[in-house]
């Protein structure tokens, strides 16, 4: 590799790095749950459409 690429190599683990320590990994957690929580409930609705309780 080139001294230019591994200078952006080492940039971007840094950054990368320091994102995560700073709580960046709050953000990635929460957009995966809210994706997995709104799939589980798009199944559910899917599931029981003829359930009207009565």
């Amino acid at each position: 590799m080139s001294l230019v690429q591994i200078v952006l190599l080492y940039f971007c683990t840094t950054v990368c790095s320091l994102y995560l320590i700073s709580g960046g990994y709050k953000v990635i957690r929460n957009y995966i749950r809210k994706k997995i929580d709104d799939a589980a409930a798009t199944k559910a609705a899917a599931s029981q459409p003829g359930n009207t309780g009565s």
